[in-house]
């Protein structure tokens, strides 16, 4: 009698086992969006190029996201976070300020929203930066003064 409830306990055990770990692959997996945010750059007052005063960038990274919203809900002026990352060549279609498209983008994924930059990184979102230079010897951007201004829908 002490066997067979040894064995049939063994068995319930493996059973309950094979059963909780026996799971959909898709379910809890969060499926990546894009979203896209226009960020405030340098005033034109300060450089003379109405194409320069604001970008956009897109990610699809949660926590990121999450910040960019976060931002959004404060006053303007309560705003602190900028977003730093990888740049690359072309606008990919949606870096653009109204019909001027910028010869940059940050790398999807790749740019957080942080507080502080070195100054290297600094800087005006410049529509027609020199971008090998830039890529090779920099690699990435975070002008402090960048502040979130919007999520847009329709890049």
């Amino acid at each position: 009698m002490k066997k067979v409830l040894v064995k049939w306990s063994i068995i319930m055990c493996i059973t309950g086992l094979f059963i909780t770990s026996c799971n959909k692959d898709d379910e809890g997996t969060p499926i990546s969006i894009k979203r896209y945010f226009r960020f405030e750059s340098c005033p034109e007052n300060s450089h003379g190029n109405w194409q320069d005063t604001s970008f956009v960038a897109v990610t699809s990274n949660p926590m990121v996201i999450q910040q960019c919203l976060d931002q959004l809900k404060l006053p303007k002026e309560s705003r602190r976070l900028f977003p730093l990352g990888k740049i690359d060549k072309g606008s990919l279609g949606y870096n653009k300020n109204a019909t001027h498209l910028f010869n940059w983008h940050f790398v999807e994924d790749s740019w957080k929203m942080v507080e502080l930059g070195i100054e290297i990184y600094d800087g005006c979102a410049y529509s027609d930066v020199e971008l090998t230079n830039y890529i090779e010897n920099v690699g990435s951007y975070g002008g402090w003064g960048n502040r979130i201004v919007e999520e847009i829908t329709n890049p």
